[in-house]
């Protein structure tokens, strides 16, 4: 399926003409809510809305954040309310949120100091050709240390870098993998008591929590309820893990570009420097898919989870998540801004996209 890029399908207030999936004989489908305070009539929309894709998936649960705060919290197909599910890749902004409080209570002084500055097991592990440039917090963050994704990221006791540190983009979930090996010893935990601390307690998110064992759960293995997600979304909107202008001013500032995408410090970002500001990102670990946009001048926020009855790969969750933050916007209209969020680019084209894992 060639599909338009993720920002246009997440996020234009545009209806998507032609699309091809129906709702088959999922009109009866069982349904289970944590949370609703939509109206009837909002309620049966944004189901329509997720019927129409949930013949791919075994299940599919969703949150939906407005400006007063969590308006829907279901699960269709399956009863996953309750029940912890991994969200991959979204533990990217997991990490990210844990290192920003670190940042902004002085654990940490910059995001551009070396991580050999705080951590004995990297501090020495720059290759001789890239000692005078060492990787940062920042190129962790950013996916510009060049630790690759999934090789192995030692040779002979130093990292295995694919290229001098902050010269290049190449996606690394092993690069975030560092970044949580260097803030459990700058912390004194381990990762799984990092989430429990940083991002369960603040919001009072009791599920969530991490293989700690495992190298690569900083950047693909956290786990909670979709529940417990939405209350980290809406923790993120509200400011309650750090401040609006720290997350403004610098982990939603554009640093790189990753397949015409641009990138914050743990996030992707679309109308930067507007108040349609939209950040988000994508998850997979083969079949379990998860999303999570957030636009924060509305407030405004989903997260989704689901299971795909393919471990082939799909992009069907940018859609769907652009469709229920059009929903939101149309019930949130006569409270907010401009929802307008196309991204063209320089020349005027919508970018394509490829998937993000």
């Amino acid at each position: 399926m060639n599909l338009q890029v993720a920002i246009y399908f997440l996020l234009t207030s545009t209806f998507l003409s032609g699309c091809n999936i129906q709702a088959g004989n999922r009109k009866e489908t069982e349904q289970y809510t944590a949370v609703n305070l939509l109206s009837g009539v909002h309620s049966k929309e944004v189901d329509q809305v997720v019927l129409n894709y949930l013949d791919d998936y075994e299940y599919i649960s969703i949150g939906l954040i407005g400006s007063t705060g969590s308006l829907l919290t279901r699960s269709y197909g399956s009863d996953r309310i309750g029940k912890t599910d991994v969200y991959a890749s979204v533990s990217k902004p997991v990490t990210s949120m844990i290192f920003f409080q670190m940042l902004e209570n002085g654990l940490i002084t910059s995001v551009n100091d070396p991580i050999g500055s705080y951590s004995k097991k990297y501090r020495d592990a720059m290759p001789d050709q890239y000692k005078v440039n060492p990787v940062t917090f920042e190129h962790l963050l950013s996916h510009r240390s060049g630790i690759p994704h999934h090789d192995r990221i030692w040779s002979k006791g130093k990292l295995n870098l694919q290229f001098e540190p902050g010269t290049a983009t190449m996606y690394s979930t092993r690069g975030y993998g560092v970044l949580g090996d260097v803030l459990c010893e700058i912390a004194g935990m381990n990762y799984d008591q990092l989430v429990k601390e940083y991002i369960g307690k603040p919001v009072e998110a009791v599920s969530f929590y991490a293989p700690s064992l495992l190298f690569e759960a900083p950047g693909g293995l956290v786990n909670s309820t979709i529940s417990d997600m939405v209350l980290f979304a809406r923790g993120v909107l509200d400011d309650t893990y750090i401040s609006d202008s720290l997350k403004l001013n610098v982990q939603w500032v554009p640093i790189s570009e990753d397949r015409q995408e641009e990138i914050g410090l743990g996030w992707y970002l679309a109308n930067c420097g507007t108040d349609s500001l939209a950040v988000y990102h994508a998850g997979s670990n083969g079949k379990p898919r998860a999303f999570i946009a957030l636009r924060p001048e509305q407030h405004l926020g989903v997260v989704i989870l689901g299971k795909h009855h393919s471990s082939n790969g799909s992009q069907m969750f940018y859609q769907l998540a652009r469709e229920l933050i059009q929903k939101l916007s149309m019930f949130e209209k006569p409270r907010s801004k401009d929802r307008s969020l196309s991204v063209p680019t320089s020349s005027g084209e919508i970018r394509q996209r490829t998937e993000i894992t």
